[in-house]
């Protein structure tokens, strides 16, 4: 299993369309899964985080091979998910390009997309 950490740069005040999208995510579970079986890919983790007085989205993302992702989402059968995901990325990611960070290593084998509330 291959991973990478996705680190996005995020319009000022999108955290609350990040929850948005992440409640959509985990309520509608079947459409993301189907979309990210689709492209070869799954978000593991997903961070929100306020640096410098900008705010980020980090996602983990994992692959059994990276090389074979889909590039063409023309070919893509989209899914509910891609409107709501759409919607959250023209609104809330910055024109700034995400930075691509390749992982050291990769330990958790477990395919499962989750959400945590800290602090409960």
């Amino acid at each position: 299993m291959e991973t990478k950490l996705l680190k996005i740069k995020l319009n000022l005040n999108a955290r609350p369309q990040a929850d948005e999208l992440l409640a959509y995510m985990q309520d509608n579970i079947a459409f993301t899964r189907e979309e990210m079986r689709q492209k070869g890919y799954f978000w593991d983790s997903v961070f929100f985080a306020e640096e410098g007085g900008r705010e980020y989205l980090y996602i983990v993302i994992k692959s059994e091979d990276f090389s074979c992702i889909m590039m063409d989402e023309s070919e893509l059968i989209c899914t509910p998910f891609r409107e709501v995901y759409e919607r959250f990325r023209k609104a809330c990611w910055s024109t700034e390009p995400y930075q691509d960070i390749e992982a050291l290593a990769c330990f958790n084998s477990q395919m499962e997309f989750d959400s945590v509330e800290l602090g409960k």
